[in-house]
This record gives C-alpha cells, sequence and structure tokens, in this order.
C-alpha cells in the first residue's frame, strides 16, 4: 500500500507540476524521468530507481539518479524533495523495468498506476532486468541518458529483427486477454553496457519461464502473422554448420474443429537465403536438401518449444486468440483444459532463393 501511495504521489506531482506550470517553464528549470526501476529489497519492501537526464554545459548528458524505499508517503516525497534542486515533472518515461524477483512474484499492482495514468504513452517499453536496477541505472552506458539507451536498445532489436514487437500497450493486452499470456524482454548488465539475454514467459502477471536468445527467431516467426530480417544458424547432420537470413515469412493457422480436441496446425512459409555455409559445393541438389534440413530443424524446433509452453500452462504465442476468434462458442475455462494436452503441429515450407558466404 505504502508503494502504491509513492506512485500516486510522485505521478500526481509530474501531472501537476507539468499541466499547472509547464508552460510558464524551460527545460533547464525541471527534471525529466525517462526510466523507473523497480527491485525487490525484501518480502515487503521495495526499491523504486528513477533517471533523469543531466544536461552538461558542453552539450553532452550524464545520467543520474534517485532512489525512493517503500517508507511513509509524506517521507517519501520529502526524499524526493532533498535530492533535487529541480521540480520532477512528467517529462518522457521511456522504459518501466522490474527485477526478476519482483517479476516472479507478480508485476500487476505495479503496473495499475501507469495504466491508468494518461501522461504515460502506449508506447514505452517494459523489461525484466537481470541483477539490481540501482546498481545497473546509476552507470553511464551512452552519450544519452540511460531512459533514452534502454528505450533504444529494444526499439533497434524489434526493428532489425531479433525481437517481436512490444509495448506497454501490447504487454497489457496479452496480460489482460483469455487467450494469450504476456511476455518482455531481459535486458542484462555485459561488462560496461546492458544487453537483451532473453525472454521471459509469464503466467498471468508473474514470471515463470524464458526464453534464450537462440529461441528468439522461431518465437518471433511463430507469434507474428509475418516476419522478416531474422537471422538463425543451424548445425547440420553431417555436421556442417549453415546460417540463414529469413527474408520473408507467414505464418498461418489450420484450426478445424475449435474447442475441441482436435489437432492444431500451423503453416510456416519461409523464403530465405544462406548467409554461410561450411560446404563449399553447393548445387542444386545441395540446395535441395538444406531446404528440407531446415524444414526438418524448425519443426523439431518449434514443436519442442511448444509443448514447453504447454507444459507451464502459458500461451505467449497466442494459440487460444487464434481459437477466440474463430468460434463464437468460446469458453476460457475450457479452454484452460484442453491446452495443455493439444497437438499443435508445425508445417514448414522453406525456399532458399539465393546464397552468400560460402567458405
Amino acid at each position: 500500500m505504502r508503494v502504491h501511495a509513492f506512485l500516486l504521489i510522485l505521478m500526481s506531482t509530474f501531472l501537476l507540476t507539468g499541466c499547472i506550470n509547464l508552460q510558464q517553464r524551460v527545460l533547464d528549470d525541471v527534471q525529466l524521468i525517462t526510466a523507473l526501476g523497480y527491485a525487490e529489497l525484501d518480502e515487503d519492501i521495495i526499491e523504486i530507481t528513477a533517471v533523469y537526464p543531466d544536461f552538461q554545459p558542453d552539450k553532452s548528458v550524464k545520467s543520474k539518479i534517485f532512489t525512493v524505499q517503500d517508507t511513509m508517503a509524506k517521507e517519501i516525497q520529502n526524499d524526493i524533495n532533498l535530492q533535487s534542486e529541480k521540480p520532477y515533472v512528467a517529462g518522457k518515461i521511456e522504459v518501466i523495468l522490474y527485477d526478476k524477483n519482483l517479476s516472479e512474484r507478480g508485476i500487476s499492482k505495479l503496473l495499475d498506476q501507469f495504466i491508468r495514468n494518461p501522461s504515460i504513452g502506449s508506447k514505452i517499453y517494459l523489461g525484466i532486468l537481470e541483477g539490481n536496477p540501482k546498481e545497473i541505472l546509476s552507470k553511464q552506458y551512452g552519450k544519452i541518458d540511460n531512459g533514452l539507451f534502454l528505450s533504444n536498445l529494444i526499439e533497434q532489436n524489434i526493428e532489425t529483427g531479433l525481437l517481436p514487437k512490444t509495448n506497454f500497450h501490447l504487454f497489457n493486452y496479452a496480460l489482460y486477454s483469455d487467450g494469450m499470456d504476456a511476455w518482455l524482454p531481459i535486458i542484462k548488465q555485459k561488462e560496461d553496457t546492458v544487453n537483451i539475454s532473453g525472454i521471459g514467459l509469464f503466467k498471468d502477471d508473474k514470471l515463470v519461464d524464458t526464453l534464450r536468445e537462440d529461441d528468439f527467431f522461431l518465437f518471433k516467426a511463430l507469434l507474428e502473422h509475418k516476419s522478416n530480417h531474422e537471422t538463425f544458424s543451424i548445425r547440420l547432420p553431417e555436421n556442417e554448420e549453415l546460417s540463414i537470413s529469413n527474408i520473408s515469412s507467414k505464418r498461418k493457422y489450420n484450426i478445424s474443429q475449435p474447442m475441441k480436441p482436435s489437432e492444431i496446425i500451423i503453416t510456416l512459409k519461409m523464403k530465405a537465403i544462406i548467409r554461410e555455409y561450411s560446404d563449399k559445393h553447393l548445387t542444386g541438389n545441395k540446395i535441395h536438401k538444406l531446404e528440407k534440413d531446415v524444414e526438418k530443424y524448425l519443426k523439431e524446433t518449434s514443436e519442442e518449444m511448444i509443448r514447453k509452453f504447454q507444459e507451464h500452462h502459458i500461451d505467449p504465442l497466442g494459440v487460444g486468440e487464434q481459437i477466440r476468434s474463430r468460434t463464437r462458442k468460446w469458453d476460457k475455462d475450457k479452454w484452460y483444459e484442453l491446452y495443455p494436452n493439444l497437438q499443435v503441429t508445425i508445417k514448414p515450407e522453406v525456399t532458399i532463393i539465393g546464397s552468400g558466404i560460402i567458405e
């Protein structure tokens, strides 16, 4: 409750100062919050780290932080005032991050404050931090402030095809949907920078499992109707290495009997080029064989991934949403009973249309 009170005061302070006085101020007179990080210090104690840019005389930008722990609301507001010579206003929050412990306990109560706040944009990013938010957010990672840096990190990984599209709105849609479960990117500090190390999978609002970087391509290809730009590597039966770049792929569901324990078929059509291949002898027959090898890999790996989802009773791919959109007899409780034992078959169709580096 005290954390909720802090958030209400913090966001109310942003709104009031932003709406009433922002037109009368210049940027030099205010602090703009660009990132928030949440950490579980103890079972009932949460630490919130806020990031704001500090603009230097030479026009460079340094990231600065203030932290507030779970204390009385009045004391928290005093702590904020004591740490800054300038008032905080509702600037441009770019990213909100939660540590793993807090994510495993559940984050919906913390999200509620932002869902009901009209000043929070629907396209900001959410993420999970491996490590302590205060320690990670207190370091400088580029020539811009850390809020914008982390937002750019997630955005460029979406644009280059490594991550499926995600934002505040999409996460909340999945979180409160009957037919799918939510996911978030996992961010990890690595030496003097940070990178995306995995994808966190949620059951309701709790983190229950993760995907490795090797799984990103298949997860994105199965989640999104159309996909492109991704690359992935496989080891062939002959112990050869093959790197593939997806030019375009389309995913299609075949659901003959919605809300019944019948097979669901997902067709994945892909046009690809070979980026690197360890065998320099690449003939027409060899390309055909490679297509079959890639199809075998996609089928086995995808079906294994889906079985793992079913074992954890999670549906991040939104299979339930596909069912719900095809029937008027949607029953959430019945779907939850059906899903873990459904036969989901992947049918890849791969066409290799070009080759790159052949060793």
